[in-house]
């Protein structure tokens, strides 16, 4: 089935690694493709090193995307996407999540008439787990699962900067 996790709380990839580690606990085998988050220090990439059969891949230049995308920009992406297409045909993972998919698309990273296609070409015993804001409604439409986490009280509002371990 497919699942989307979208809005704009927090807690899209929490909820979607929480999956992964329930499946991998199931002896699932679990790839996570993380887009626009290359050289960010997720502690959720440490802790995958750890978990037999899952497997986190992220690309990006570790920069938040503001304005036009740059060449780099465009280059993980197009990475990325491809990891995202090879993991999800080659019928090694009974789970893939490709995190943050959602904003790649919305900023022009990745055409929504690819990850269409991506979708409709899935294997029928895949579980395809989509994140980010924003999620176009063709995706919505396509999905089994559609999960919305609404902002009602964030730290950020306050000034507080993201934290080690509970943020990343």
């Amino acid at each position: 089935m497919i699942h989307v996790y979208t809005g704009d709380g927090k807690g899209k990839t929490t909820a979607a690694l929480g999956l992964a580690l329930r499946a991998a606990g199931h002896g699932m085998r679990v790839c996570v493709i993380m887009f626009l988050k290359g050289r960010y220090r997720y502690g959720e990439k440490y802790a995958a090193k750890k978990v037999l059969g899952l497997e986190i891949a992220a690309y990006g230049r570790g920069d938040l995307v503001r304005g036009e995308p740059t060449k780099k920009d465009i280059e993980e992406a197009e990475k990325a996407f491809q990891h995202a297409t090879l993991s999800v045909k080659s019928r090694k993972y009974s789970l893939v999540i490709l995190d943050e998919l959602t904003h790649a698309v919305n900023l022009g990273l990745v055409k929504l008439d690819d990850v269409m296609r991506l979708i409709r070409e899935k294997p029928a015993d895949l579980e395809l787990v989509i994140t980010g804001r924003d999620c176009p409604p063709e995706i919505l439409e396509a999905a089994d699962y559609v999960t919305e986490l609404v902002e009602r009280k964030h730290p950020y509002a306050r000034g507080i900067r993201a934290r080690r371990g509970i943020e990343y």
